[in-house]
């Protein structure tokens, strides 16, 4: 089954860009907790989509409507055969109230590979209740912190050129690491590196079935098999 977030389907990106002489808003709103959660999330991650922001930081669509208008956050559309997907990334005032340097269209460097990247980071984070979301080098999406432990979280689309060498040349380490894939066969080459490192992997379809056990581990005969 095709994960719906999958690379191989024909995804269309379209950005909005804003000009380099917006004039920034005078009054910043930043008294709302459920706001505040979701813009630090994004200024964490760099972009979301539009039903996970709703989900995870409970903002109906009318209260996102207000904060782009309020320039807290900049919708785009991610778009597939006829289906339109919002994503959002964070507005000037979002990066005020985040403190975070801000850098006017930041997103258009994001190719489509990263976009879904960061989409199945949130599709992950829900089973992760109370965590905090932290940034991440790359080639990480981000980083969950949950139960005073760090999981930094590599999504793969397709190939895992860019972990093996960040494993080749930075080394394991001791970071525990959470990997989602759309398919485990795209990990094969991980298998050499598997065994000395604290890893949990899960796949696109196992987020969305939201039930049993989600993650593998690396078995005694070099397989991928559930854990528990």
């Amino acid at each position: 089954m095709t994960s719906p977030f999958s690379i191989k389907r024909p995804w269309e990106l379209h950005w909005k860009c804003l000009p380099s002489n917006l004039r920034k808003m005078n009054y910043v709103n930043g008294e709302s907790p459920k706001e505040c959660a979701a813009l630090d999330a994004i200024a964490k991650v760099g972009i979301i989509g539009g039903r996970q922001l709703s989900r995870l930081f409970r903002l109906p669509k009318k209260r996102l409507k207000r904060m782009e208008r309020e320039q807290k956050i900049v919708r785009h559309e991610l778009r597939v055969n006829k289906q339109t997907i919002p994503v959002y990334t964070l507005g000037q005032v979002g990066a005020v109230i985040t403190e975070v340097p801000y850098e006017s269209n930041y997103w258009v460097e994001y190719r489509t590979k990263d976009v879904l990247k960061r989409l199945m980071f949130f599709e992950l984070y829900p089973y992760f209740p109370e965590s905090a979301i932290l940034s991440a080098p790359g080639p990480f999406t981000g980083a969950i912190e949950f139960q005073g432990k760090l999981f930094h979280i590599y999504v793969s689309r397709g190939d895992i050129k860019d972990l093996i060498m960040h494993l080749k040349w930075k080394g394991i380490g001791q970071e525990r690491l959470i990997i989602v894939a759309e398919s485990l066969n795209h990990l094969q080459p991980l298998k050499i590196y598997a065994k000395e490192m604290k890893l949990r992997i899960t796949t696109d379809e196992d987020l969305q079935a939201g039930e049993g056990k989600l993650f593998y581990l690396l078995n005694q005969d070099g397989e991928f098999v559930k854990e528990g």
